[in-house]
């Protein structure tokens, strides 16, 4: 009897005891479950402008880049113009649409037999629970021509870290095949904050999609023929166009651009400057330059630059920005004379600083920090006759360039 009884209050036990552990694991289960955080599917559509034959835009590249853990999502619109993004974590996020069009498929499109790239963005959009759909319209531009193959506008530091060391440069490369002459080229910074302090602003000039409102302009000398640039090969544009590697005020692990590097320099003749005037290359024609003191340097915490053509680039119309009291006057660059453009930021999450209207540069770019010697170089694409590199050009900075540890001019 007692054997019996003790078999069973071992089997109440046993009972009692799985009971216990089925609740522990639905508990658990249950806590795992509520710390999911919630996603979201998401539909972005992408249409070609009105002035193209079909304005459904099937085929065309939509990534998504998460603006705080730099995830990217990529999807592909299918035959009504919308890309799905399913699971997307609510949050902030980079929008960028880019599609290119051979000539064949540009001619029935806008009937003209020209390759274009198409590009459009959202920068900061925000991504909620039962957020509606994003509407983007594509723009875009011929292929071909002159392009920044790099910018280098970080800058490195003396070793001693005391002084700056003003090493920028822009090569500027022919990704065409045909000779393109860089005389009466223009090259200029574009004005606003890079987004470096929580503080700053966008730019007064950001709602006008028309124009690019610039800070210096530098031009190309030449008599119109003078300066050739042959099919894939580049010019360099210095700030000062010596060997910053051996230079006593310099840095080792900087960037030789003196004799045979630079093709031509911005050398500040001012009785304030401080510049260095390299006799054997090219000095730059100072077109419009309020703000070079001591010398020309760009924004060190990301500079958005442009090159460009003007009949008369010293008779572009000179405003000052709506918004604030400052007395500092830009140059009015229409976006038609713009010839290509690229966008750098301070970092990732400051998409709302952007200076350049998307039609030019759909997205932006960003360097590590300041003076930490890194260079932002555009992609190579496709090796063309002759083993000619010919370099990505969506006009969109996010996706064409890439950060590298050291600069490489003319490599």
């Amino acid at each position: 009897m007692s054997n019996s009884k003790s078999r069973m209050s071992m089997k109440r036990i046993l009972q009692q005891v799985s009971a216990c552990i089925c609740a522990m694991i639905l508990v658990l289960s249950a806590c795992k479950k509520d710390s999911q955080a919630p996603t979201v599917n998401y539909n972005v559509k992408v249409s070609y402008p009105a002035s193209y034959t079909s304005t459904v835009a099937v085929g065309v590249k939509v990534t998504l880049k998460n603006s705080v853990t730099n995830t990217t999502s990529v999807a592909t619109t299918n035959a009504e113009g919308v890309a799905t993004f399913n699971g997307i974590l609510p949050g902030n996020y980079q929008v960028i649409a880019s599609k290119d069009l051979t000539a064949e498929e540009a001619l029935s499109l806008t009937g003209y037999s020209t390759a274009v790239y198409l590009n459009a963005s959202a920068l900061n959009h925000v991504i909620q629970i039962d957020a509606a759909p994003l509407d983007l319209v594509l723009n875009g531009s011929k292929v071909g021509g002159l392009v920044f193959k790099e910018v280098y506008y970080a800058c490195s530091r003396t070793p001693g870290g005391t002084n700056y060391l003003i090493d920028q440069f822009y090569e500027i490369y022919n990704n065409s095949t045909e000779v393109v002459y860089a005389d009466s080229l223009c090259i200029a910074d574009v004005h606003g904050s890079p987004g470096n302090s929580a503080s700053s602003k966008p730019t007064g000039f950001q709602s006008d999609v028309n124009n690019v409102y610039v800070r210096n302009i530098w031009m190309v000398p030449g008599n119109g023929k003078s300066h050739p640039i042959e099919p894939g090969k580049s010019i360099i544009i210095a700030q000062t166009a010596i060997n910053h590697k051996t230079d006593p005020a310099g840095n080792p692990n900087s960037v030789d651009l003196g004799t045979g590097i630079a093709d031509f320099e911005v050398y500040v003749n001012a009785a304030a400057s401080k510049d260095v005037d390299n006799p054997d290359v090219p000095n730059m024609i100072q077109i419009y330059a309020p703000n070079a003191g001591f010398y020309w340097q760009t924004y060190v915490f990301g500079a958005s630059m442009i090159i460009f053509k003007h009949a008369d680039p010293a008779s572009l119309p000179l405003f000052t920005e709506p918004g604030t009291t400052s007395s500092t006057q830009l140059a009015q660059v229409p976006n038609a004379n713009v010839i290509d453009a690229v966008e750098f930021l301070a970092s990732a999450t400051v998409g709302d600083k952007k200076r350049i209207p998307v039609s030019l540069d759909a997205g932006f770019g960003y360097a590590g920090g300041t003076y930490t010697g890194e260079s932002m170089v555009r992609k190579s694409k496709a090796t063309g006759t002759n083993g000619r590199l010919i370099y990505q050009d969506t006009n969109n900075t996010t996706d064409d360039f890439k950060v590298v540890a050291t600069p490489t001019p003319k490599k």
